[in-house]
């Protein structure tokens, strides 16, 4: 007899789908907005905020490409060419990755239509922190070098060291981002690199802090010092005939003297008060950006709990403005710092080239002179020979 047991019927709907990961189906370890509701509460502000910040970032990485090729046709003559070089490097991967990040694929949004691959676009992202903080570094190791200045910790005087620290620092942003990409579920690993981001950069602005007020107090001893030395100058007693002799005579060094020494006085002046200002803003700077990351790791992403599938759509705005707002400040202030020493050599080269030809000019007229008078001196030779043939012939 045949069995009464229903056959399992192996319909379209039982079989199992295979799909294709994107960055839809792939859980976000990073919580978003919620894009449809949060675009349409922003309205226009969203187009503003990648568009605006996308075009600056690429304006600038266009510039740190010309200073790049400036400081490496300099490079023989700029003391300072290796340092410089190294912060445009950094400064133009960080626009680009920047300008790339929020013109293609803005935040994951595919805002602009674009399905890039998940573990690019958020490394892509990721590089831009040790890019913009190992830039500062550089920076605040250049004005120890000029300035002869003892920094907090003497191992960030050794290049060495420094180039170590940020290799790691890189080395940890790509492995835990793919490693978070991958697992999900280790979403708290990127509580690692916010806070080596947060103490880096309150350590950088505790140094640029330091080593200003070291610079600046440098400055103000040496120039107490010469103060004294002209006062004691201008005190001597001139009552002798032989001190008022020697001060008539040594007037003129004197004033030669005072004119240089004014000059390199001005030009200290400038520079001091340049690096003390560059202290100042890159210390506020710093300490801005690590107060609005400790607020998106506690008010907006909460710690990264798994809890929290989307984010309140005007806080995570205002923490991505703010963010990016202060990233162009700082690269401001890094074509501040590289910009005019290439102004400074462009006019060296200027008056190189005027006093070279002017000392070819003066070399010529010189030779001329010179075959000029010596035509002259075989002329009236020849003068004398025919008077005297004459003469003779006279006789």
């Amino acid at each position: 007899m045949p069995s009464s047991e229903p056959k399992p019927n192996f319909t379209s709907e039982s079989e199992p789908k295979h799909t294709v990961p994107t960055s839809e189906t792939i859980p976000r370890p990073e919580p978003l907005p919620e894009w449809e509701v949060a675009i349409r509460t922003w309205k226009e502000l969203w187009k503003v905020h990648f568009i605006g910040f996308g075009c600056l970032f690429g304006i600038m990485a266009l510039f740190s490409c010309y200073c790049l090729y400036r400081i490496h046709r300099a490079r023989k003559s700029m003391t300072l060419a290796k340092y410089f070089f190294a912060v445009c490097l950094m400064m133009m991967l960080f626009c680009f990755s920047r300008s790339l990040y929020l013109l293609l694929d803005p935040y994951e949004s595919h805002s602009n239509g674009l399905t890039l691959p998940v573990i690019l676009v958020r490394i892509l992202f990721a590089l831009g922190y040790p890019c913009l903080t190992s830039a500062f570094s550089l920076i605040h190791l250049a004005f120890i070098e000029v300035k002869k200045v003892r920094a907090i910790a003497t191992r960030l005087q050794n290049i060495k060291f420094l180039t170590l620290v940020i290799t790691l620092h890189f080395l940890i942003v790509i492995i835990v981002y793919t490693v978070v990409t991958v697992a999900p579920k280790l979403a708290r690993l990127l509580i690692l690199c916010q806070s080596i981001l947060i103490s880096w950069w309150i350590f950088l602005a505790v140094c640029f802090l330091y080593s200003g007020g070291q610079i600046c107090w440098k400055s103000k001893i040496t120039k107490q010092f010469f103060e004294k030395q002209r006062k004691r100058r201008g005190e001597c007693s001139t009552n002798d005939k032989t001190q008022r002799y020697e001060a008539v005579k040594l007037s003129e060094n004197a004033k030669t003297q005072k004119n240089q020494t004014n000059t390199e006085a001005k030009q200290s002046t400038t520079g001091v008060s340049k690096i003390v200002k560059i202290a100042g803003i890159v210390s506020i700077l710093g300490l801005l950006s690590a107060a609005v990351e400790l607020y998106s790791l506690f008010a907006v992403y909460k710690l990264y709990s798994l809890s929290t599938t989307f984010v309140d759509a005007w806080p995570w705005w205002i923490y991505v403005t703010c963010a990016r707002l202060i990233e162009v400040l700082l690269c401001i202030v890094v074509a501040y710092v590289i910009f005019p020493s290439l102004k400074i050599k462009t006019k060296r080269e200027k008056t190189s080239t005027s006093n070279s030809t002017y000392t070819t000019r003066n070399a010529a007229v010189n030779r001329h002179s010179k075959h000029s008078m010596e035509t002259l001196g075989t002329d009236f030779a020849k003068s004398d020979n025919s008077d005297s043939v004459r003469i003779d012939s006279i006789a």
